[in-house]
């Protein structure tokens, strides 16, 4: 049996963001500053007016700095807005069949369930958190550092056990 207690803070939220909206946005940002850095050199190396380039420069650079500076603050904001006042705290009990969830807000238990492991979707497991995938939509964020029963490594390979490729780790091996 594992437990495990994850706080639903910012700071959680705000990792598990990263984790799995993170690489789109890099790919997205990344992708359209690509393009506007082609674009802006073959307008160059076509000697058209000096706007037109220059604003796909200006493009390119803006949304690099966007990704690389404003993206994590900014997300951070909105998550510390939205989440005010309605942090939780999950209770995760992981049993051989299934696992038991408990959301509790201050002294108050919000939602108590069960889930077994063939209902889950998936689990993707990172360094400092696991994403539980209840369906496409409807996920949750274990975090490594909320066990209280058993130990983060020994859960992992539980849940490789029971989900087989299901799991999926993006920790390296020590």
């Amino acid at each position: 049996m594992f437990v495990n207690e994850t706080k639903n803070d910012v700071d959680t939220n705000l990792a598990a963001t990263l984790h799995t909206g993170g690489p789109v946005m890099a790919a997205v940002c990344g992708g359209m500053s690509a393009l506007f850095l082609v674009l802006g050199a073959v307008l160059l190396a076509l000697k058209a007016d000096v706007f037109f380039y220059a604003f796909c420069f200006a493009a390119a650079a803006l949304l690099l700095i966007f990704l690389f500076f404003c993206y994590k603050p900014v997300l951070k904001a909105v998550l510390k807005k939205s989440l005010a006042g309605k942090e939780a705290v999950h209770r995760f009990v992981f049993r051989e069949d299934g696992f038991e969830l408990k959301t509790e807000r201050g002294e108050q238990i919000t939602s108590r369930g069960t889930v077994a492991y063939s209902d889950l979707y998936r689990v993707v497991e990172f360094s400092d958190l696991w994403i539980v995938y209840l369906d496409r939509s409807t996920v949750f964020a274990v975090a490594r550092s909320g066990m209280t029963e058993g130990r983060a490594e020994d859960l992992s390979v539980f849940f490789g056990v029971k989900l087989g490729d299901r799991f999926k780790s993006h920790v390296r091996a020590r």
